[in-house]
């Protein structure tokens, strides 16, 4: 071992951390969708968005700082920050196809009256492809908010990184220091 290096842990410590923190971020969309779709209350749509907005920027720091702590490396707090962009994401969405699923027929009225509305603003017909457009439509904006989650995932878990890197796990040091210690301990190259 290279003196002043740290000791790797078995598994990846980015895969580790992502995964549990997204697992909380997960469940907490989860919960804020739920509300926001049932309480019914448009004042409180964008205060409780941005809430889950907030709570989603703290996980993927807060996985990085963990992460970038246990190797003292700032791309293993990014992608910490990754992973639980993508675990959290994925959980979302199975969350929401499955409520969908469950009530496609009030989907599909809030829907076909969306579409109604529009085309009555705009004095043109209802066509005859509406609900493959808006299916369209929200697959779209689904990948690109899924893109976004993995972007700032890594930005933010990359920032947590930064922090991280310095303040390595006292496990580590520990270890660290025994080697550099120890008498007669071979020095690897």
């Amino acid at each position: 071992m290279v003196e002043g290096t740290l000791v790797k842990s078995k598994g990846s410590p980015a895969l580790g951390y992502g995964f549990l923190f997204g697992l909380i971020q997960g469940v907490i969309q989860i919960v804020v969708g739920l509300l926001i779709t049932n309480l019914h209350q448009p004042a409180l749509t964008l205060p409780l968005s941005m809430l889950g907005v907030l709570f989603a920027f703290f996980f993927y720091f807060l996985a990085g700082v963990k992460a970038a702590q246990s190797t003292g490396r700032v791309g293993t707090g990014a992608f910490s920050g990754l992973w639980t962009a993508v675990i959290s994401a994925l959980l979302s969405l199975i969350a929401a196809y499955s409520l969908a699923t469950v009530n496609i027929n009030t989907v599909r009225q809030i829907g076909r009256a969306v579409v109604e509305d529009a085309a009555k603003r705009l004095n043109q017909p209802v066509p005859s492809t509406a609900d493959q457009f808006l299916l369209g439509a929200l697959t779209i904006s689904g990948l690109g908010g899924f893109a976004l989650s993995m972007v700032l995932g890594l930005l933010i878990g990359a920032l947590g990184g930064l922090i991280g890197r310095g303040k390595t796990s006292r496990h580590s040091r520990i270890y660290d220091t025994a080697i550099r210690v120890t008498p007669g301990a071979p020095k690897h190259s």
